[in-house]
């Protein structure tokens, strides 16, 4: 019983002392806007639009998947990233789920929502979990270039 004791002890000394344990984040960014919720909803479009406007997505293609949609988004680099959207309020929000992707990053959900009440305000959150503190920064940058897109699409159009 002491040897099994012993063995138990280091075998959990080395398992901590070698593991990495993922972080949860949480980030959320805005974007003020002087256009109506429908018209910032139209620039964002439907689920694959993303490609029209997000400078880090080259391309999009929707597949079902056990029957639920799913868009697979080619990046800026070539790296492939895999979304199931798992809620929708039409004209209002989408709600999505990273499903496969190189980056090291776990249970990875957002939310790209137009709020309707009061000035219309276009809201983005992700929470997910990394073990690579950068990870939190390169989901900020890829939430602040989208909405950064989206400000000058309105802003050409006379929206913003």
């Amino acid at each position: 019983m002491t040897i099994i004791a012993k063995v138990s002890a280091t075998a959990i000394s080395l398992l901590s002392a070698t593991t990495a344990w993922a972080a949860d984040y949480k980030v959320k960014r805005s974007l003020e806007l002087q256009s109506s919720p429908t018209r910032a909803w139209h620039t964002i479009g439907d689920f694959c639009d993303i490609d029209d406007w997000h400078p880090k997505v080259s391309g999009c293609s929707l597949k079902v998947m056990d029957g639920s949609l799913v868009r697979v988004l080619t990046l800026e680099g070539g790296d492939e990233v895999t979304q199931k959207r798992i809620a929708q309020e039409a004209g209002l929000s989408y709600t999505y789920k990273t499903v496969r992707s190189s980056s090291p990053v776990e249970n990875h959900t957002a939310t790209l929502s137009v709020e309707p009440l009061g000035k219309p305000l276009i809201e983005w959150s992700a929470n997910f979990s990394s073990d690579d503190p950068a990870m939190e920064q390169v989901i900020v940058d890829e939430i602040e270039a989208g909405l950064a897109a989206i400000d000058l699409l309105l802003a050409a159009s006379g929206s913003r």
